[in-house]
């Protein structure tokens, strides 16, 4: 009996768009993030409320973006499949595709 594949921390989420964990690692990975993007997000607000910097905003505003695309790219790297808008499983482009719509209406 094999192992099953620890390289894969996410699948492809089987309603909508993305990834969802699929074993400790994707979900302590998705935890850490969260936990660390609401308390870095928390402090700078502290640190920031009462210097009215615009600039010091847009910093922080960037910085979550950042974090966001980053943690995304790393999920997407570790997901079993690829990421597409799916309904009940199957990619929309696959549900949707009029060639295949007009292959199934002449039989």
């Amino acid at each position: 009996m094999s192992a099953p594949d620890t390289r894969f921390w996410f699948k492809p989420k089987s309603h909508g768009y993305g990834a969802t964990p699929s074993n400790w690692k994707g979900w302590a990975a998705t935890t850490a993030f969260s936990l660390a993007l609401g308390i870095a997000s928390v402090a700078t607000m502290l640190a920031l409320k009462d210097t009215g910097s615009i600039l010091a905003y847009l910093v922080w505003f960037l910085a979550v973006l950042a974090a966001v695309y980053g943690f995304t790219q790393f999920a997407r790297a570790r997901t079993d499949g690829d990421w597409a808008w799916r309904w009940k499983g199957q990619k929309y482009v696959d549900i949707y595709d009029p060639e295949k719509q007009q292959n199934c209406n002449k039989s």
